[in-house]
């Protein structure tokens, strides 16, 4: 398993989701063939799973705007 943090510079997008959401750390994982990303804000971890980052990106994405709806 192989563990990163994401920051700006190498995905642009997450400065968006950093100030909308109030996130303070972004984390990729890979196990396998599977990517995981996960969101770090004051009110807990989301996290997406998928073939790509990119897959695994929207999906994290989605679980942090169902939490805050």
């Amino acid at each position: 398993m192989s563990i990163s943090i994401i920051t700006e510079q190498d995905f642009p997008k997450i400065a968006k989701i950093k100030k909308e959401f109030d996130v303070f750390r972004v984390i990729t994982m890979k196990k396998g063939k599977l990517d995981i990303i996960e969101f770090f804000n004051k009110d807990g971890a989301f996290r997406g799973f998928g073939k790509t980052s990119k897959e695994a990106y929207k999906k994290a994405k989605k679980a942090l705007k169902k939490y805050y709806k």
